[in-house]
């Protein structure tokens, strides 16, 4: 005779363990499909976006503006980036095809929130190559850090401190309120430099054919991308700072707001 022992109960029962909720996931769509039947990732897809072709020294790159909604900011416009790349022309091997500006959705905020991204190969309508993505910030949000932090996560807390975020001690977390210096500082002086830096690791490893990690592009990419995540990291971080403390040393940042182009 099968006895019930209530001791011995499923104890995933009413959580994610056993498919409990799961359907009501908030998930990024990923469709590679966008509304117009074009094959695109979330983050290529712009609406009404202003398009700017900017030439600095020998390089030529598009600047992609999607206004940002009420109540947010990129903490610095096209002309700033502009006027930042032109500083910095001299200092890398490569500029990035595009740069975008994109306001994301409420639910890509709550999912994947970032200053920016590097994009390997991107297509915003007709504008494709090389990107650096810069996202817009909701004004007067609370930007969160855990009191338990790893070394990668203190050390990104003490570069949003140098920034000019005012962190408070709250009973979990230490909280910063989101204000356009504080996002311009991190999104200008330090995000931009950062994705240069991915452009620059990849360009010395994949893309110069004096430098590279083997004289085949596939193998070359290969090789690339099989180093950790977090060596690419490193390598960016480093970039940023190295570069940053030179253009502070020159005096050349910070600089004011640039006139809209």
């Amino acid at each position: 005779m099968v006895v019930w022992r209530p001791e011995r109960r499923n104890r995933n029962i009413g959580t994610k363990s056993s498919g409990y909720s799961k359907s009501n996931d908030m998930r990024i769509p990923e469709s590679w499909l966008d509304k117009h039947g074009n094959c695109s990732l979330y983050y290529e897809r712009l609406e009404l976006a202003h398009v700017e072709k900017i030439s600095i020294g020998s390089f030529e790159t598009s600047i992609i503006y999607d206004k940002p909604h009420d109540g947010f900011s990129y903490g610095c416009s096209p002309a700033d980036v502009k006027k930042l790349l032109t500083l910095v022309s001299a200092s890398i091997p490569a500029m990035p095809d595009i740069i975008a500006f994109r306001q994301p959705t409420r639910k890509q905020r709550q999912q994947f929130p970032v200053w920016g991204r590097f994009l390997y190969y991107a297509e915003f309508g007709k504008n494709e190559g090389t990107a650096i993505v810069l996202e817009s910030q909701e004004l007067g949000t609370s930007l969160r850090r855990s009191k338990n932090m790893n070394l990668e996560d203190r050390a990104e807390y003490e570069r949003l401190i140098g920034d000019g975020h005012s962190f408070v001690e709250t009973k979990r977390y230490f909280e910063a309120q989101l204000a356009e210096d504080g996002i311009r500082n991190t999104k200008l002086y330090r995000t931009l430099l950062h994705e240069l830096g991915h452009l620059a690791d990849y360009h010395q490893k994949v893309l110069s054919e004096e430098t590279a990690l083997d004289p085949d592009h596939d193998v070359a990419a290969d090789l690339y991308f099989s180093r950790p995540t977090s060596v690419r990291e490193v390598f960016a971080h480093r970039f940023a700072e190295d570069l940053g403390r030179l253009l502070r040393a020159d005096h050349e940042i910070p600089f004011a707001p640039q006139p809209f182009l």
